[in-house]
């Protein structure tokens, strides 16, 4: 079974690339887009979709977005 993971898990990986303010703002933004909660653990399939959605931030955004969602994909 996968990790499930939740908003502070994001914002710990983006929080190597930006601020902690602009990644707490960017998975609000993200969630809301995906349509899911920001306050529980995601399964996978919200985990993707809110990684989706930071992905389309593009640059270093959308590189840490790919790793998460990478390995939540792994066995």
């Amino acid at each position: 079974m996968a990790k499930l993971l939740t908003a502070d898990d994001l914002l710990a990986h983006l929080g190597s690339v930006t601020t902690d303010s602009d990644a707490k703002a960017l998975v609000r933004r993200a969630a809301r887009i995906a349509g899911v909660p920001a306050d529980r653990p995601l399964d996978i399939d919200e985990l993707l979709r809110v990684c989706e959605a930071l992905a389309s931030e593009g640059g270093m955004i959308q590189q840490v977005a790919e790793l998460i969602a990478s390995r939540a994909l792994e066995p």
